[in-house]
């Protein structure tokens, strides 16, 4: 018998998430509420993008920002995700790719709570069918194990019928290939 499941697997940030736009919106804001160079946000941005904490003590250090590192990490956490604005070209992509069969899921390094609430803001709950977070999931892509979690929350294999779509090559291809040439 031949498999003919179709699975898509994707990040959130950068692929199925305006990620830079979001956090354009984000920093406009927090400049203006704290003074701080809208320049200087953007800038240092890409150095940190997965180093929040180690950020937000620059932040501190650099600009004297009220409140505790932690309590700053958090405001931000919760704020990204509000910040979200839906892309019909997106979801259109994912409806149709439904509608074709696919059955599509979500592998992201971020953390559980607040990867969760990105796909909830960019209208995409109803359109894949798993979100797996390393925070929850204990391991972190491109480590094999994340990416077999999620086929397996599909009820799905690792197969040449399983497409990821993320925005790096070692992380999100460099982990799906390694799914794919690894058992559990």
């Amino acid at each position: 018998m031949t498999d003919v499941t179709k699975v898509g697997l994707f990040g959130i940030d950068c692929s199925l998430v305006d990620r830079a736009g979001t956090y354009a919106r984000w920093a406009a804001e927090f400049s203006g509420e704290h003074g701080v160079p809208l320049g200087w946000l953007r800038e240092t941005d890409p150095a940190y993008s997965s180093r929040r904490v180690a950020f937000f003590e620059l932040l501190k250090d650099t600009f004297n920002v009220p409140g505790p590192v932690h309590e700053l990490h958090a405001q931000y956490r919760r704020r990204m995700p509000q910040l979200i604005q839906p892309d019909s070209q997106v979801c259109s992509a994912l409806e149709a790719l439904r509608v074709a069969g696919w059955q599509l899921g979500v592998v992201t390094n971020g953390m559980a709570g607040n990867q969760a609430a990105k796909p909830r803001r960019a209208v995409l709950y109803g359109l894949v069918d798993t979100v797996v977070a390393c925070e929850s999931a204990g391991v972190r892509k491109p480590d094999p194990r994340i990416f077999h979690l999620a086929l397996s929350a599909l009820g799905a294999a690792p197969s040449p019928r399983v497409v990821m779509v993320g925005d790096s090559l070692a992380t999100d291809v460099g982990g799906a290939l390694a799914a794919r040439s690894s058992a559990v």
